[in-house]
């Protein structure tokens, strides 16, 4: 009955679409509305006489009396339509589509600033303690004509902002179902929320109480100083896609994605936790940073240096804008502090060499030492059989001399497999395989499993010797009897394969036994051997990224990610780098891809010391020798005093070096690039 009267034309529609709703409980309702439905009329002007006044108030009296306003009936089910205008909220709890009572009020000047699902929250809210008499106990339903409400109720609360979760805290006690119900079958709620009553004294109080706790939260919320704050509202003023968002919570979201504006497209996923307060958007209770405040958020975020994923849980945790996740891995990516001490790469899926169709084919040599003494092993790829020589020195030449050795037994090789040591990669090695006609190939520096069959044959050797000499017995039995055991999956021994006779040793044996013997399918049953090695290594490792030439990458070395170049593509998984003047071979699971855009390599003024010309190569044209581009994986003739330094690979023709060679002096000499570079004491003239 409090209801004011319309002050133009839409306020006497909407009015007369309440009478409408109800129309069929109201006798002679076309009669007592023809003075209101005369306003609506396109010529004639609005004007509220005494005979529009009276109408108004009979309807009225009419749509609050029976049969219009029914009775309240507990075992009836019950309907709270609720909805919000601009200014003012509306509800009414309907059975069986009758109202049983009516509510409306004026929002303040700080509720009409909330973001328009918080009004719509609002009225919910307002319905349903205006009606709590009727509703509390009881299984309910609100009508809304705002949609996303209806997903809110069905997410966890903390999703929500921080108005909305006060709100919904508030309907905990209440037994409600969010039915989303079309604007324009409302008629009842949407007239109520335009057609609104003053507030009184019990409403002032509540919307005091109500703005005094948010000021606190927004205190409590954002613990900043006031600069800090003040920079972020000024931040968010500033920005245009912020205040475009701003104006679209407040406002409404449209109902399609396409109606939505460009540069707030973003957020439309999130449009139900977007709320606005005191100058600063939220999505729910984390801060939406504005743009020019990104970059500082995430240096600030990333300060500690976590890892991608902690900077990721930690960056979601508290802020949100669109993109936010990828700019923190790009953000942790191109950290050059996080790239020098992040994780060594995982394994790669084996790539087992091929085995050889015959014995003695192809070998796998190295050099260990034990009880103080060194030792020469070659292992045969197809057999596994294993040659052992004790040496008097490490050098080259008595290395070359018992491989000679070997091969007067058994035969040259096609091929030998070694690691990058003194001994293989000297020049004189070098002669010795092009004299000999076999092929030499070098495992990748620091990647010593490249060579995996000479490698677990040291093992094994040496386990074999150590236990000989604990035990008093002797060591040549030891390996005799090794050599005679039969391989698994095979059921042939190294010597059978090699040989195709068992050894005679000390255990007794038949003469038939120490027969000659062919041995058949052994290249299928060590290839099937080598997949069953190749299943069970290749459990947890993963194919790492190529890299190509000129890319710049980081390699390992001491723990430590150093910025390098990729110069050249050595072989498989084997890669020439450029480290700032020193030009290393690396494996693949020694380098790293980098997205850092920006990359200092080392100054190549660390070369001009004499302690790494060693692993310094010079200009081509400047080269004491002749040089042709390496095409294959064979390591020819290279100075190097170490396996981490090995410098590009060169097929070398060999022969006497000239002692006098243009470009060069003892002196030293200049390059094109003005360093000065000279030759190692043992080219240098007498």
């Amino acid at each position: 009955m409090e209801m004011p009267a319309p002050v133009d034309k839409t306020g006497v529609r909407r009015f007369l679409g309440l009478m409408q709703y109800v129309a069929k409980f109201i006798p002679n309702l076309s009669t007592v509305s023809a003075p209101l439905r005369e306003l609506t009329e396109k010529e004639v002007q609005f004007e509220f006489g005494q005979a529009q006044s009276d109408s108004f108030e009979k309807l009225k009296k009419l749509a609050s009396t029976a049969p219009v306003l029914a009775f309240y009936d507990v075992n009836k089910p019950v309907t709270v339509s609720v909805d919000a205008s601009s200014e003012g909220l509306g509800a009414v709890i309907l059975q069986d589509e009758l109202p049983v009572a009516y509510a409306s009020k004026a929002l303040t000047d700080s509720q009409k600033r909330y973001a328009q699902i918080e009004k719509e929250m609002l009225a919910i809210c307002f319905g349903c303690e205006r009606f709590r008499q009727y509703i509390l106990a009881k299984e309910f339903m609100v009508e809304t004509d705002h949609k996303p409400l209806e997903n809110i109720f069905q997410k966890p609360l903390h999703q929500a902002t921080h108005r909305i979760q006060a709100m919904m805290m508030k309907l905990q006690r209440f037994k409600l179902h969010v039915k989303y119900v079309p604007g324009k079958y409302l008629h009842v709620a949407d007239a109520l929320s335009r057609a609104y009553l003053k507030p009184s004294v019990e409403d002032t109080e509540e919307i005091l109480y109500d703005e005094t706790l948010e000021v606190n939260y927004l205190k409590n919320h954002v613990p900043m100083t006031e600069e800090k704050l003040t920079e972020f509202q000024n931040a968010t003023c500033e920005d245009s896609s912020l205040q475009k968002l701003k104006f679209t919570a407040l406002s409404g979201w449209p109902d399609s994605k396409c109606e939505v504006d460009s540069d707030i497209l973003p957020y439309w996923n999130y449009r139900d936790e977007i709320g606005y307060m005191d100058g600063l958007l939220f999505k729910g209770k984390k801060l939406i940073v504005p743009k020019s405040l990104q970059r500082e958020m995430l240096n600030k975020i990333h300060e500690p240096h976590l890892g991608i994923v902690k900077t990721k849980q930690r960056a979601r945790d508290v802020l949100f804008w669109p993109g936010l996740m990828s700019q923190v891995e790009d953000t942790v990516s191109q950290c050059s502090v996080c790239n020098s001490h992040r994780p060594a790469n995982v394994k790669e899926p084996m790539m087992s060499h091929d085995i050889p169709d015959r014995p003695w084919a192809k070998l796998g040599a190295d050099l260990f030492e034990l009880q103080g003494s060194n030792y020469l092993i070659c292992v045969d790829y197809f057999s596994k059989f294993p040659e052992i020589a004790k040496l008097k020195d490490c050098t080259s030449k008595e290395t070359i001399t018992h491989m000679k050795s070997m091969f007067a037994r058994h035969g040259i090789a096609d091929e030998v497999m070694s690691d990058n040591g003194p001994c293989f990669a000297s020049r004189e090695f070098a002669s010795f395989a092009k004299s000999w006609e076999f092929k030499h190939s070098t495992s990748s520096p620091g990647y010593p499993q490249s060579n995996g069959q000479a490698e677990r044959t040291v093992q094994t050797v040496k386990n074999l010797i150590k236990k000989a000499v604990e035990s008093g017995k002797d060591p040549y039995i030891a390996l005799l009897e090794y050599r005679n055991a039969p391989l698994d999956n095979v059921g042939a021994s190294p010597a059978q394969l090699l040989m195709s006779r068992r050894l005679k040793s000390k255990i007794p044996v038949t003469e038939a036994l120490l027969q000659p013997e062919m041995q058949v399918n052994v290249h299928f049953k060590l290839k099937e051997r080598q997949k069953v090695q190749k299943l069970y290594y290749d459990r947890g490792t993963k194919e790492l990224p190529i890299v190509k030439e000129g890319e710049m990458i980081r390699t390992r070395k001491n723990g430590v990610w150093n910025p390098a170049m990729v110069s050249k593509v050595h072989s498989d998984r084997s890669y020439i780098v450029d480290t700032g003047g020193r030009l290393l071979r690396r494996n693949r699971h020694h380098i790293r891809s980098t997205k850092e855009t920006s990359i200092q390599l080392p100054s190549s003024e660390v070369i001009n010391n004499e302690s790494n010309l060693d692993s310094y190569i010079p200009e081509p044209e400047n080269l004491p020798y002749s040089v042709e581009p390496d095409n294959s994986v064979e390591h020819q003739a290279i100075p190097a005093t170490s396996d981490n330094q090995v410098p590009i690979t060169h097929n070398v023709s060999v022969g006497k070096i000239p002692r006098s060679t243009p470009g060069y002096s003892n002196d030293g000499s200049k390059t094109r690039v003005g360093r000065v570079s000279r030759l190692p004491a043992r080219f240098r003239q007498d």
